[in-house]
């Protein structure tokens, strides 16, 4: 399996995009991969993945029997938990479970900057609207808000 998982990762690296994760079985069953970029992954570019994956010789002797490839990007409810998925959402509203001692855990803002060391979002605190900055070894979970 760890054969696989590495030659999976090549490719996707090769092609310019990020794993996020590599999910299957021991016993057969799915393989799910989750890829991503800075700038998020079209379908388009999900589909060519998925071929080369597939077209590769030993996933075709190997695996292609006993496991069904799903190569997607990460839904619109994945958790941000590196600095590079904040980015990938400046300007989008996000909550926000968090361990800082001045606000009260869970924030609502929307995600103004990003540094390699925390974000900053824009709170509504006590009816005034403020800019705040946040480390990220301090979020606990994020996740965008959706509107409907």
């Amino acid at each position: 399996m760890s054969e696989l998982r590495s030659l999976i990762s090549d490719i996707v690296e090769r092609a310019g995009y990020i794993v996020e994760d590599i999910k299957m079985s021991e016993t057969g069953g799915t393989i799910m991969v989750i890829c991503d970029s800075e700038k998020g992954i079209s379908s388009k570019a999900l589909v060519k993945l998925s071929r080369k994956i597939l077209r590769d010789e030993l996933y075709d002797q190997k695996y292609a029997e006993s496991y069904r490839l799903e190569v997607s990007s990460p839904g619109i409810d994945a958790p941000l938990t590196l600095a590079r998925h904040f980015k990938k959402n400046i300007g989008r509203e996000i909550d926000m479970d968090h361990h800082l001692e001045d606000y009260n855990s869970p924030l609502k803002g929307r995600i103004l900057g990003v540094e390699d060391e925390g974000i900053e979002i824009e709170i509504k605190n006590k009816k005034e609207i403020k800019s705040i900055k946040v480390p990220i070894d301090k979020i606990e979970s994020a996740v965008l808000r959706l509107k409907w």
